[in-house]
């Protein structure tokens, strides 16, 4: 059920990415604190499928404590060079173990050491970067011949869309609008005014 509208976000970046864009997987993602206070930051979109658009971040982050007390989620793409955007509306559920264990795997080494580094003191303050370097030095020589293991702090995301919406922006201002709205698990199309 979930196929159309999925396909046509990979095709949207696809297209993106012939055009010239490095890094189209890249998305806003806005949650909200109990506050009701939005909070957004950029991610990177890991993988789209028919179950959803999987993300990965640190445990102790803000936007993991927003999920888990809101698990509801807007990502934004917008695509400079064909000057189209995609908004992407739903639930957020946290991957199994398995499933991390699985990505983490694949995670290339250098991005690991990277995350290994980082990780454990992500946003929070921190007296120099220099803490950081020598902790992704120490762990580029301590696991130089082995592999690393799965960091405890390593959690992947999966939003399941519920609504989905595509500009396509137009020069005369009457833009090209559409949505796709998930109902009684069945994908409805309905075209939007600009």
């Amino acid at each position: 059920m979930m196929h159309e509208p999925i396909s046509l976000i990979q095709q949207w970046l696809e297209e993106e990415q012939r055009f010239g864009a490095p890094n189209p997987q890249q998305a806003v993602l806005a949650t909200c604190t109990d506050d009701k206070i939005p909070h957004a930051r950029v991610i990177v979109i890991r993988e789209i499928n028919d179950k959803g658009l999987l993300f990965f971040t640190q445990k102790n982050t803000r936007k993991v404590s927003e999920i888990k007390n809101n698990p509801s989620a807007t990502l934004v793409f917008w695509f400079e060079l064909k000057q189209r955007e995609i908004i992407v509306e739903g639930a957020v559920t946290p991957l199994t173990a398995e499933e991390n264990n699985h990505y983490w795997l694949h995670y290339p080494r250098e991005a690991q050491i990277r995350f290994s580094a980082y990780a454990p003191t992500s946003s929070q303050v921190i007296p120099n970067k220099n803490i950081l370097e020598a902790k992704r030095k120490q762990l580029d020589q301590e696991f130089q011949n082995k592999a690393l293991p799965i960091s405890p702090f390593y959690c992947g995301f999966r939003l399941k869309p519920e609504r989905i919406v595509f500009y396509a922006y137009r020069t005369d201002e009457l833009s090209d609008v559409f949505e796709y709205v998930l109902i009684n698990n069945t994908w409805v199309k309905q075209i939007c005014s600009p």
